[in-house]
């Protein structure tokens, strides 16, 4: 078995990967003494990145007690966790035993460099596994866009409940030219433009409705 050693990690329970770029300090983030490393095939790689998968239990034998954390100055033992790696991208995994990914984890870039280069010389494995869901829409929004999103989308609905026509004519005349009078044509505008693909709207959108919030405070 070949490994990888001195790594951090930043574990999570979503579909949707944070990639190193993305790493909060509030993360979940681990820090692992050694995890071996598996070559795999792209297509289990993108189910592993779109979907829920379960990996057949016959394999968790091949990774079990195989990696150490550190913890509190002790070493902690997992007990089925991997980095799985094709010649483009690694991935960490924590299973439990019947084979479902508990969580996932991408790597530091410098990290995971070194994890591709040893993948090279290492001979692409056959792992069993089955899609329990297919995640249709996956997000290619960075995680600060998702997070504007649905503050604006959180907020829109604030003024619709609470009818908050002066905000809502404050942020209608910074944003749109038309000469619109009614409280929910407005309304739909912005909801509209608030609907489509994260754009410079969406960012300046939610920058004034910040700015907003710390001058109330």
């Amino acid at each position: 078995m070949i490994y990888t050693y001195d790594i951090l990690l930043n574990w999570t329970k979503e579909e949707r990967l944070k990639e190193f770029y993305e790493w909060n300090l509030e993360d979940d983030l681990e820090h692992i003494k050694k995890m071996p490393i598996i070559r795999i095939r792209e297509s289990l790689l993108k189910d592993l990145l779109t979907s829920k998968v379960k990996i057949d239990k016959t394999f968790l034998s091949k990774i079990k007690y195989k990696s150490e954390s550190y913890f509190h100055n002790e070493i902690d033992v997992i007990d089925y966790a991997v980095i799985v790696t094709t010649e483009k991208k690694a991935l960490a995994l924590e299973l439990d035993n019947e084979g479902n990914i508990m969580y996932k984890s991408s790597l530091l870039i410098d990290e995971e460099e070194e994890v591709l280069e040893i993948g090279e010389e290492l001979v692409i494995m056959d792992i069993p596994y089955e899609v329990i869901t297919k995640n249709k829409k996956v997000s290619y929004l960075t995680r600060k866009e998702e997070e504007e999103k649905k503050f604006l989308i959180k907020e829109i609905k604030k003024i619709k409940q609470n009818k908050e026509r002066s905000k809502l004519n404050y942020l209608y005349k910074e944003f749109f030219v038309d000469n619109v009078e009614s409280f929910n044509d407005k309304l739909t505008l912005l909801e509209k433009e608030i609907s489509k693909d994260y754009n410079s709207f969406h960012h300046n959108l939610y920058n004034l409705l910040k700015l907003s919030t710390i001058k109330k405070k």
